[in-house]
């Protein structure tokens, strides 16, 4: 017997209560308002991403296209445009939407190929627009029924089975950069007691906070119980600080 599709037929929930979940769940995900509605084009498989999300009593297969998802992303200010291969973008991406369907009381899988076409649907944040495909596949429990209340969020795993939680007790080395300079080997084998490195900074200018070899922050130096400390006053893009720890991934 073939599947009926939930967004059209009555044998399974609307499509409009998972809109308007993922709409919530994806903003506060953000950190920024979005709106997801229905319509628009479909997104080419050829160019697309697959994520399937399992929740209690329904498994959602979301089709992103992967140029959407670029510009979409910057617009949220999680990667700066044209910054990221396509596959750190995918991570990402699926990595946004694991977090979500752990805050609905489930998991999301990245799908292996963006599999067949749903319902079109558009998801919007300021000036960008990201075309999704949504389909919604019914369990049992789930027929004549709406989605429930989100349970208590789960650990959910990040792509390609990974978990993202695990991720944060990762231990970083960050150290303070207050400045730097080109020296010739022979002026450095020439140093000595006394002698003095002028470097590239003012000491108005703030100081780097460096994890890896990327700046993850600056700030201006303070002391904190007799010992130094950094007084954050920028903060660079989750993405600069993503690549910081990319190495563990």
């Amino acid at each position: 017997m073939s599947e009926q599709n939930p967004l059209r037929g009555q044998q399974a929930p609307s499509a409009q209560p998972w809109l308007g979940t993922l709409e919530a769940e994806i903003g506060r995900e953000l950190g920024q308002a979005v709106t997801l509605t229905a319509g628009g084009e479909l997104p080419q498989p050829s160019r697309s991403f697959a994520d399937r999300i399992e929740v209690p009593g329904a498994r959602l297969l979301l089709i992103s296209d992967s140029g959407d998802t670029a510009a979409f992303l910057a617009e949220a200010r999680v990667v700066e445009a044209g910054q990221l291969d396509e596959g750190m973008l995918r991570e990402l991406w699926s990595g946004i939407l694991a977090s979500v369907a752990s805050r609905m009381g489930g998991k999301a899988i990245a799908a292996t190929a963006p599999g067949p076409s749903g319902s079109p649907c558009v998801l919007g944040l300021g000036n960008a627009k990201l075309r999704l495909s949504l389909a919604v596949e019914s369990t049992p429990a789930a027929l004549h029924s709406s989605p429930a209340a989100p349970p208590a969020p789960v650990s959910a795993p990040g792509p390609g089975g990974r978990n993202f939680d695990l991720l944060f007790e990762v231990e970083l080395d960050a150290s303070v950069r207050f400045g730097s300079r080109e020296m010739e080997l022979k002026d450095l084998l020439e140093l000595g007691p006394g002698d003095v490195v002028e470097l590239d900074r003012q000491v108005a200018d703030p100081v780097d906070l460096v994890v890896g070899d990327r700046i993850v922050a600056r700030g201006e130096v303070v002391l904190v119980n007799g010992n130094f400390g950094l007084r954050v006053t920028e903060v660079a893009e989750p993405v600069r600080r993503l690549e910081s720890i990319r190495c563990v991934w």
